[in-house]
This record gives C-alpha cells, sequence and structure tokens, in this order.
C-alpha cells in the first residue's frame, strides 16, 4: 500500500489534532497552556534547589553546633557538678 504526500499530511494532521484534543492543548489557549507549564516546570526546579540548599544548611547549622556543645563542654572542664 501506497500513500502518496499529500494524504501522509492528513493523516499526520488528523492524528496530532486528536492528541491535542485528548491532553486539552486544542483551544486558543493552548499557547498559554504551554507556558504556564513550562512555568510551573521551572518553578518546581527552583524550589528542589532551595529546598536542598535548605537541607544543606540545616546540616551545618547542627554539626556546628555539636562542635560548640563539644568546645564549651571542654573548655568549661568538663566538670559535672555534685
Amino acid at each position: 500500500m501506497i500513500i502518496d504526500e499529500t494524504a501522509l499530511r492528513q493523516i499526520i494532521r488528523e492524528e496530532l489534532k486528536s492528541v491535542l484534543k485528548e491532553v486539552g492543548l486544542h483551544d486558543d489557549d493552548a499557547g498559554n497552556d504551554v507556558r504556564d507549564l513550562r512555568s510551573l516546570i521551572t518553578d518546581w526546579r527552583g524550589m528542589k534547589n532551595i529546598v536542598w540548599q535548605t537541607v544543606a544548611r540545616a546540616g551545618t547549622v547542627f554539626v556546628l553546633g555539636l562542635l560548640m556543645l563539644g568546645a564549651w563542654s571542654k573548655l568549661s572542664g568538663g566538670d559535672s557538678p555534685e
């Protein structure tokens, strides 16, 4: 079965229309929807970076706190009141 180029283009066009309709990108606001999705993805990636930075900072503060507690214990002589 041989399909000419015009028929193939028509088949592809119809299939694309049906796929876009399935995902909800068939109306005039589709361009705005795609921009919104891209913006959400960009914001999500930025938020993931901020979360990891916050976790790293909290871990650093925790380790520094432990070091300060050890230094304070060492400097106070480690004497416990009896």
